[in-house]
This record gives C-alpha cells, sequence and structure tokens, in this order.
C-alpha cells in the first residue's frame, strides 16, 4: 500500500508548518508520510526551528515527530504531495504552477505568522497559533480517516 502523503507549507520552515507537521505525524500511523517546507526556507536565516515551536514541541512531547532542519519548498515536493496544505494564501499563490487540483487535496488555513509583535506577547501568540493548528489538524486526519492510536492533544 502506498503511503499517503501531507505536506504542511509556510514561509521559512522554522515555526508553522514545523509545528503542523509535528502534531499532524503524532496523530498519524503507519501509511502516512507527514513532512513540512518553506517557501523561503534557508533564505534569510539558518535557524533550525524558532524557538517558540521549539519550546511547544517540547511542551506537548512532539519534538521526536518534527524534521531535525528546514526545508525549502520545492516543485518536487510540491507535486510528490498528495496533501497540500498552505498556512497562508500566498504560499499557495507561490506553488500554484505544481499543483494538480485534480489528483491532490488542497487546504489554505490562513495562519499567520508570529510577528511582528512586542517580544513579551510572542509566547501567548505562538501558543494560539498552536491551538489554532492543532484544531484544523485535527479536522484534517478525521477527514482522511486517520485512526491513531496516539494523540498529543
Amino acid at each position: 500500500m502506498a503511503q499517503l502523503s501531507i505536506h504542511f507549507i509556510c514561509t521559512g520552515n522554522i515555526y508553522r508548518s514545523r509545528l503542523a507537521e509535528a502534531y499532524c505525524a503524532s496523530r498519524c500511523g503507519p501509511g502516512f508520510r507527514v513532512f513540512s517546507s518553506g517557501i523561503a526556507a534557508g533564505l534569510s536565516q539558518d535557524a533550525a526551528i524558532s524557538p517558540y515551536a521549539a519550546d511547544l514541541l517540547a511542551k506537548y512531547d512532539l519534538t521526536r515527530f518534527a524534521a531535525k532542519h528546514w526545508r525549502r519548498t520545492s516543485a518536487e515536493l510540491v507535486r510528490a504531495s498528495d496533501v497540500l496544505v498552505f498556512l497562508e494564501s500566498e504560499h499557495r499563490q507561490y506553488c500554484e504552477d505544481w499543483i494538480d487540483p485534480a489528483r491532490q487535496r488542497i487546504e489554505v488555513w490562513e495562519i499567520e505568522d508570529v510577528g511582528p509583535i512586542a517580544p513579551e506577547l510572542i509566547p501567548i501568540k505562538a501558543k494560539r497559533t498552536f491551538a489554532a493548528i492543532r484544531e484544523r489538524v485535527d479536522l484534517l486526519v478525521d477527514a482522511l480517516g486517520v485512526n491513531s492510536a496516539q494523540s498529543a492533544r
């Protein structure tokens, strides 16, 4: 049986898409390949992951489900995906020429990036962002018929 691939796409692949990837992977079992990428990953910074995402992954025991480093979105990755989840519409626009809507499930979630906001507000926003991501992932895995024994709720 072929694996169903679920691909989360954002800007830098150090925050939103990595949180979605890890949480979704924690909900999916065998038969699913979950990964993420960023349309501008590595272009302005080379951090492996944002500290806010790393903190949330640790808090929810999801670190083992996250990729160790960012990955840049490519035509090859997009075309190889069965489910494409764009964290904002601009990410879909970037990938538009690589998408096959007849074959791929496509979702655009409009999940805001962390900033720019005052540094003391970032942890609060990151927590809200992750709650929104978990809610959307739960809906997605339910729609895909994923039966998982483990859940990081």
